[in-house]
């Protein structure tokens, strides 16, 4: 491979529902937040509501902050569904940030239409860059954001985004994270050129530092598109670090997606943050749990091989509801959603296991 509890304060819960108009505590909210909101973006009739997830470690803050820009998947962004990048923001949770992932317009449950800016990569980056500084603004009226501490970073679309937002140089932003970013408009005979084109003009006016990572499998942007990309950037004057990360499993366009590409960003991220005098060492422990049991080990749950342990890992990264279920004879199964914990068990059954129980249900222990 190439270069790679507090109680969650009832009075902060009402404030964010008055602001938002709705505010969601998780299942762990007796010990951190995980809240959803609906960010306001423009006003009056033209007004649209964003849907907004906001994890915090426990405590008042204020928290520096990292915003999370999601990618477009094929088809009609409307039926994408909303993805709160739950494995990815506790890492930073844990270390002490709070993490904001807007579900941009016309995404998901996210007012508004996706607006459509056909072979201009530039503007599609610059247009979604509109939604993430309207989240940055209903962020700076949190009395537990530091808004003057804040990393932004994205993938796919997300990334492009994120490099679109650094152009604005906006109060607080010190870095930018790129994890494949870019926009692939296959109806565009020269789309790549025009992609290179965008980041370029980006370089020309971004000020902070930025940390690039793509793979050399990548199905979107494979070689040597970001390498090409980087070079007009920086050519232009933007200050970027690109790491090739060479192949990661079918395509590492997904790398930052799942759990199996964290030991590859992670590292990178800790080295980025650390450049940037940002503090990275774990300092929570999210949840505690009675007798010394404790749920987020994958190496204390009984019964399990090494790829039942894996898989134990990637379920710890799923956000809530989530259910794990387990059998004696070291079968396992788990699914998220409101029928986790039937889905769970019924997996765990298909796979052979025999009397399958739940071992854990959203963070709570079950199975002792």
């Amino acid at each position: 491979m190439k270069k790679t509890t507090v109680l969650l304060f009832c009075l902060a819960a009402c404030l964010t529902s008055l602001l938002s108009g709705v505010g969601l505590p998780s299942a762990y909210a007796e010990e951190a937040r995980d809240i959803t909101v609906k960010v306001p973006k423009g006003s009056g009739m033209f007004s649209i509501n964003l849907t907004t997830r906001i994890f915090t470690p426990p405590g008042d803050g204020p928290f520096p902050l990292v915003v999370i820009n999601h990618g477009k998947a094929p088809g009609n962004p409307a039926f994408q569904k909303d993805r709160p990048m739950y494995g990815q923001a506790m890492e930073f949770v844990k270390r002490g940030y709070a993490v904001m992932v807007p579900t941009r317009q016309g995404f998901g449950s996210s007012g508004g239409s996706y607006i459509e800016t056909h072979c201009d990569i530039e503007s599609s980056g610059q247009v979604q860059a509109d939604d993430v500084e309207a989240a940055l603004n209903y962020a700076r009226t949190l009395p537990y954001i530091d808004s003057h501490t804040i990393v932004v970073m994205g993938i796919s679309q997300g990334g492009l985004t994120t490099m679109a937002l650094g152009t604005r140089n906006l109060p607080g932003v010190v870095g930018l994270v790129n994890f494949a970013g870019g926009l692939r408009v296959e109806s565009c005979a020269s789309w790549q050129h025009a992609e290179v084109a965008a980041f370029g003009s980006y370089g020309a006016k971004v000020k902070v530092p930025s940390l690039w990572m793509y793979g050399d499998n990548d199905s979107y942007f494979p070689p040597p598109i970001p390498q090409e990309a980087y070079a007009a950037y920086t050519a232009a004057g933007g200050h970027a670090l690109l790491i090739d990360f060479g192949t990661f499993g079918s395509d590492a366009h997904e790398m930052f997606g799942v759990y199996d590409g964290k030991p590859i960003w992670l590292p990178q991220v800790e080295k980025f943050f650390i450049s940037l005098g940002l503090p990275f060492d774990v300092k929570y422990e999210l949840r505690k749990h009675p007798q010394g049991q404790n749920p987020e080990d994958p190496e204390a749950v009984p019964n399990l091989n090494q790829a039942g342990i894996e898989g134990y890992r990637k379920f710890l990264w799923q956000s809530p509801p989530r259910a794990f279920a387990m059998s004696a004879n070291g079968h396992w199964g788990y699914a998220r959603g409101p029928k986790a914990q039937q889905e769970a068990l019924a997996t765990c059954g298909e796979k052979g296991g025999q009397g399958c129980e739940l071992y854990v249900v959203d963070f709570d222990l079950i199975k002792h």
